[in-house]
């Protein structure tokens, strides 16, 4: 199939996330093949969103690529800290995502070449960052081979526009998670205080202590030491797996497989299917999971949550969403964003939050001390840093200190434009959350990695869950039974 066609054989096109391909488009708005009232995109011509109406603007999938791409390589540059190139990257990829909401923007009713072309560059992009920096020994070499080879192939399979692309994108997952595993091998004690936390924490849980008044120390300089800096969520998802494998970051690296497997399954038998394993191909995804931030946790919880929206199972988004906000302290940004997510509703995410609350409450009783001092006063006394990837550190470099009140401004500013110009779907959810995670990140005073790559990650998730994506399918033969009866 030519990279210029990108139709199915069959000349029909998918409505809507998770449903069947409708018959030929017509001129009227009539529901689609599977009754699900969803209108047919086909009447409207590309421009902005109409009131009611799911019409998109050309174009948005190309910036929403560029963007996870330009985040990816500033944060990728110099491992998440600080340098003129890498704010640059990260301020443009931040203002692609802004662009797409403030003008409304969604991806367009068909796959464009254009697309193709950014979304393997975006990918062949990473190759050079390939597996993490504490590493070593003959693991490491398999994990940066691998990498590089599941780099390279994906993006020029996408590119080439070959077959198959379905079964490339879960053998991609299953090598890259091949690739994790390595690299947990090949970095088994890395002198990381967020690892040091996070496996003295599954230590407590097996022994009955409360994870906030452990005390423990990575025995390197100016690391944190003595405190639990996360929600308590995060520590009991990892437990399990420090306790089967020894290593919490067996969790991490599950998380970010099953995100990924969600995703691809959401854009079955589709061209864009490989979206999916882009979760696994970002820029440095093998030092993020080395350095063991819990990001890929809540990440992995929102496309949770938004599998199970489109899905109708609207119990377990709760769960999920509630598993989202007890994770990490940052996670309930989305909460406003969740309040106006129709497809979610506004009692369900009051619920998510209610849930979540009662899951912390238990640890806030039992040392309350402790727990502000962990997951709270850490957070807010956290003096500014200069290597902090952020516009925050750039005004520092230039002799001003911006302050809570310029932070707390950006990030209710980029609610309100979320709120104000996205549609409140689930595209419109996760496109936003995007947005404010990524403005948050720019004008935070310590802004790192793990930060920018939740909120690529959200902009990667908003692009794959867009109802009004009609992308090509692959061809599917037909026997001469069924096509004697279609026609």
């Amino acid at each position: 199939m030519p990279i210029l066609t990108w139709m199915s054989s069959s000349g029909r096109t998918a409505t809507s996330v998770g449903q069947a391909p409708a018959g030929p488009t017509t001129d009227s708005a009539a529901p689609d093949a599977s009754g699900s009232g969803v209108p047919d995109t086909s009447r409207f011509t590309p421009g902005r969103w109409k009131p009611g109406s799911p019409a998109t603007t050309i174009g948005a999938e190309v910036l929403l690529l560029a963007g996870w791409a330009a985040i990816g390589m500033g944060a990728a540059i110099t491992n998440g800290a600080y340098s003129s190139e890498a704010i640059v990257l990260v301020t443009v990829g931040t203002s692609l995502f802004v662009l797409c909401a403030a003008r409304r923007s969604a991806p367009a009713r068909s796959w464009s070449p254009m697309a193709t072309v950014v979304a393997g560059a975006a990918v062949l992009l990473g190759f050079h960052y390939a597996a993490a920096i504490y590493g070593s020994g003959p693991a490491l070499t398999v994990s940066r081979v691998i990498t590089s080879v599941v780099t390279v192939v994906v993006a020029a399979w996408m590119i080439l526009d070959l077959p198959r692309r379905e079964l490339v994108t879960y053998i991609a997952i299953v090598l890259m998670t091949a690739a994790g595993v390595a690299m947990v091998i090949s970095s088994p004690k890395p002198v990381i205080d967020v690892w040091t936390m996070l496996q003295t924490a599954g230590q407590g849980l097996s022994h009955g202590h409360n994870i906030y008044t452990i005390r423990w120390t990575t025995g390197a300089a100016f690391e944190q030491s003595n405190g639990f800096a996360y929600l308590p969520g995060s520590a009991v998802l990892l437990w399990p797996f420090h306790a089967l494998f020894g290593d919490v970051r067996y969790g991490l690296l599950a998380a970010m497989a099953v995100t990924a497997v969600l995703l691809a399954r959401v854009r079955a038998r589709s061209s864009l299917v490989f979206l999916g394993a882009f979760v696994m191909l970002y820029s440095k995804t093998m030092f993020g999971l080395e350095q063991s931030w819990v990001d890929p946790l809540v990440l992995g919880a929102v496309c949770a949550a938004a599998y199970a929206v489109v899905r109708g199972r609207h119990g377990w988004a709760v769960i999920a969403f509630a598993v989202c906000l007890a994770c990490k302290q940052q996670a309930w940004l989305l909460l406003p964003l969740a309040f106006f997510w129709k497809d979610f509703g506004w009692r369900r995410a009051a619920l998510s939050a209610a849930g979540a609350g009662a899951f912390i409450v238990p640890w806030i009783v039992t040392a309350p001390h402790a727990f502000y001092r962990g997951a709270i006063a850490y957070n807010l006394d956290l003096r500014p840093r200069y290597d902090s990837l952020s516009l925050f550190t750039t005004a520092l470099r230039h002799g001003w200190s911006p302050g809570f009140a310029v932070l707390s401004a950006a990030t209710l500013g980029a609610m309100a434009l979320a709120v104000w110009r996205l549609p409140r779907d689930t595209y419109g959810f996760l496109l936003g959350s995007a947005v404010v995670m990524a403005v948050f990140n720019l004008a935070n005073k310590q802004s790192f990695f793990n930060e920018w790559a939740l909120a690529a990650g959200l902009a990667l998730a908003a692009l794959v869950f867009a109802p009004a994506f009609a992308e090509p399918t692959e061809a599917v033969p037909r026997s001469p039974r069924v096509e004697a009866v279609r026609s």
